[in-house]
């Protein structure tokens, strides 16, 4: 079991998602509605380019978020350090909620920084082979993005976010670039499989 202590932030935003769910879902989503991004009531409701980020009301949609904070933002904070880690994930929701101001629409969830922490995890580790299948760690953003892309162009799978993913994507990967150089070591396995520190 990892300690804790490396990645408390990572902890801290799971049970604030956790939290606004649960509240959602056994009072009523209404309660919740003044901290999700909606065009309309932008400039009047500023704090949910940021609130927004934290707000799920279906299952399928925090389950597959927190599974991937839980998956790679755990390592991605260790690799970083939590205030590095907190400026990833804080940047990739405003990025995803320009997204949507941009597009006049509204939108919620931790997606985009999913996104953020997923890209910036395997493509710093593109050959590292730790997804299903041994297939190298790469292949899962480049699918991901082009799917996210194409769907985002023909209009596919309406109602999911895929420009906040996008963004998100981009975040991570402007990060990664930024922050590599400063990678702590990581001597535990990773997500799925062991990965030596010294191929990293």
């Amino acid at each position: 079991m990892q300690d804790v202590r490396s990645y408390p932030l990572s902890l801290v935003f799971l049970a604030i998602c956790l939290v606004v769910f649960a509240v959602a879902q056994l009072t009523d989503p209404e309660n919740v509605r003044f901290l999700a991004l909606d065009s309309e009531r932008f400039p009047e409701r500023w704090w949910t380019v940021l609130t927004t980020g934290f707000v799920h009301v279906e299952w399928n949609h925090i389950i597959v978020n927190m599974l991937l904070l839980l998956w790679v933002g755990t390592w991605v904070e260790r690799l970083i350090g939590s205030p590095r880690f907190a400026i990833l994930v804080i940047a990739a929701i405003l990025a995803g909620a320009f997204s949507i101001l941009i597009r006049d629409t509204a939108g919620i969830g931790f997606s985009a920084a999913a996104a953020a922490v997923l890209f910036y995890y395997h493509v710093a580790f593109p050959f590292e082979r730790e997804l299903p299948l041994r297939i190298p760690n790469i292949v899962l953003p480049v699918v991901l993005f082009v799917g996210s892309l194409a769907a985002a162009v023909f209009g596919w799978f309406e109602g999911v976010g895929h420009w906040p993913h996008l963004a998100g994507a981009v975040v991570g990967l402007l990060f990664l670039a930024i922050f590599r150089r400063n990678h702590r070591p990581l001597e535990d396995e990773g997500p799925q499989v062991a990965v030596s520190t010294t191929s990293r």
